[in-house]
């Protein structure tokens, strides 16, 4: 051999190789279910151990509680639990380090294998797992140790106040299984991190990743509002308690030990764990999310592109602004009807305490959709194609048309159909059901008005072409249709019916007259969507039906002769000029 000559060293096939789809599955699923043995291990043995530490009486396995539920033998089941957490962690730890392990050293050398679905699928399970398990048990964690310390002595004096029992190894032992959850958690982000540093993942594995981030952003946005709708109203009814006092409250005199300030505070240590938990979860998802959307790269455009975050922003908004308005009528529902003169027979309540959720809902359901809304706007702004961005607006406008319209239909209906019945002299309806009906004309018809506004104000081809537009459109002629097939059937039924029963009481005519009144409703949207449909079509047939001008370059070694030639032959056709 020369000796100037290098040496070459080739590696086996074997080591450069990717994994094929079969092997994929079988490394990662296995994994799977080999890193939460793992985790269940290591959450238990330290459970075990806290509560050994402190002499307590055992809990459930952490994870599996229905395993070892005989707890009459403390020590047999702290030995029997703490056996079988050896034996997962034992199986486990060597069958994760070895499937993962080699999963790992292949996706090091192989783009594919870090760009894999399968891959995705591993990861983003287990950040989905243990991120729940971290929500869960760390908001049990906090709870019982805010519980602990701030009703220690009410505890000992006798108001027990709902307070578990040897909290203090409850505590630990949900706090084992939070903070080893964490760990995986924090080492799976770490991996899939990598991952996206290291090449584009995008298709089935970015959707993947967009459908676990995207649910725990909901879950935690949700479970943050719900806990913070619940810590507002307790506040709510205890400052108007002390305002109002109902009547009931009047009759009994409140006990020592549990006052209405205790019964607070417990109640909202109750809650702040959630809300805390809630935020933790939304923020940690939602950040990362929106950071990704920054940078103009190739993983930005996936990011932004995305039909899971779409379909995510667009849900939040559709339940926040069905939220904030079913809470709004409920709210003006129940003014409504004590001004029709319905009094509160209720012996604990009033109508400032029935006042309390509702607009705590508009309020917290409100800034949400404020800030969705935001959001909607915001990804628009982003979108480097005029129409993508435009149907971003469309879709949050023409939806909340949507349930704007069903509203003014319903509560319109309902309105005259009592208008009706007051003038026959047979009301049936209640005031709170008539309250109801205005309260979804007042709520309705702002939220459809400004939404259909806002569509005619930027009306033009592309509007009128666009799938939500169309989409809207045919819904509420299909809507209109529907309910004049409906309402048509039971009027023609009432009067069939009494014709062959040869008497036609006051009531069937009541209710005749509400069958119109709602035909006459759907009749009406049925119309006057169907007008607007009408028109987009005919405005579509002007447009295409307009000239458009429109270049044609000839190349000719002698351009006078060509023009010639041209114009002999385009002879009579005035609109086709030849330069």
């Amino acid at each position: 051999m020369d000796a100037a000559q290098p040496l070459a060293i080739s590696r086996p096939a074997e080591a450069s190789r990717s994994l094929g789809g079969v092997q994929r599955a079988y490394f990662y699923l296995v994994a799977l279910v080999a890193v939460h043995m793992v985790v269940l291990a290591v959450a238990n043995l330290l459970r075990v151990g806290a509560e050994i530490a402190t002499n307590a009486t055992p809990g459930g396995f952490t994870g599996l509680p229905f395993v070892f539920t005989d707890l009459n033998q403390p020590g047999e089941v702290h030995r029997q639990q703490a056996s079988l957490a050896v034996a997962l962690l034992v199986v486990g730890l060597p069958a994760w380090l070895i499937h993962f392990g080699y999963a790992q050293r292949v996706a090091r050398r192989s783009i594919e294998d870090r760009a894999s679905a399968w891959r995705s699928f591993h990861l983003h399970v287990v950040v989905v797992v243990t991120a729940l398990l971290v929500w869960g048990y760390g908001q049990r964690t906090l709870g019982l140790i805010l519980q602990g310390t701030f009703f220690r002595t009410v505890a000992s004096n006798g108001s027990f106040f709902g307070l578990e029992p040897q909290w203090e190894a409850r505590a630990l032992g949900a706090g084992a299984m939070a903070l080893t959850a964490a760990g995986a958690l924090a080492y799976h982000l770490w991996v899939s991190n990598g991952d996206r540093r290291a090449t584009l993942v995008a298709g089935r594995a970015a959707g993947i990743r967009h459908l676990v981030f995207y649910g725990l952003a909901l879950i935690g946005l949700f479970g943050t509002a719900i806990a913070a709708i619940s810590a507002l109203t307790q506040i709510w009814q205890y400052v108007v308690d002390g305002l109002v006092v109902p009547p009931g409250i009047r009759e009994f005199a409140p006990s020592p030990f549990a006052g209405r300030e205790a019964t607070l505070r417990f109640q909202l240590l109750l809650i702040v764990p959630q809300i805390v938990a809630g935020l933790a979860l939304w923020l940690g998802t939602w950040i990362p999310l929106q950071r990704g959307l920054r940078g103009g790269t190739s993983d930005t455009d996936v990011e932004r592109q995305s039909p899971v975050r779409k379909l995510a922003i667009y849900l939040v908004v559709l339940l926040s602004a069905v939220a904030v308005l079913a809470a709004g009528t409920i709210a003006l529902a129940d003014i409504g009807r004590r001004l029709l003169g319905d009094p509160v027979v209720e012996q604990f309540s009033s109508l400032q305490n029935e006042l309390g959720t509702p607009l705590v809902t508009v309020v917290v359901f409100g800034a949400i959709w404020i800030f969705y809304r935001r959001v909607v706007s915001a990804d628009a702004s982003r979108e480097t194609e005029k129409e993508r961005a435009a149907n971003v607006r469309r879709v949050y406008t023409y939806l909340i048309a949507a349930i704007g319209l069903a509203m003014l239909a319903i509560g319109l209906a309902g309105i005259i159909g009592v208008l009706g019945s007051i003038g026959m002299g047979i009301n049936t309806h209640t005031h709170s059901e008539i309250a109801t009906y205005g309260a979804l004309v007042i709520l309705g018809t702002p939220a459809w008005a400004f939404s259909w506004w806002q569509a005619r104000r930027r009306l033009d081809d592309d509007e009128r072409r666009s799938l939500p537009r169309r989409g809207y459109l045919y819904l509420a002629v299909f809507g209109g249709v529907v309910g004049l097939l409906v309402f048509v059937s039971a009027i023609l039924y009432r009067l069939l019916n009494a014709v062959l029963a040869g008497a036609f009481p006051l009531s069937m005519w009541h209710d005749v007259w509400h069958f119109t009144v709602d035909a006459a409703v759907s009749a009406g949207a049925f119309l006057f969507h169907l007008g607007v449909v009408r028109a987009d079509r005919g405005a579509q047939i002007v447009a295409e039906a307009r000239p458009h001008p429109f270049t044609v370059l000839v190349r000719a070694a002698d351009a006078a002769a060509a023009r010639a030639r041209l114009a002999a032959a385009l002879e009579g056709q005035a609109d086709i000029t030849v330069r």
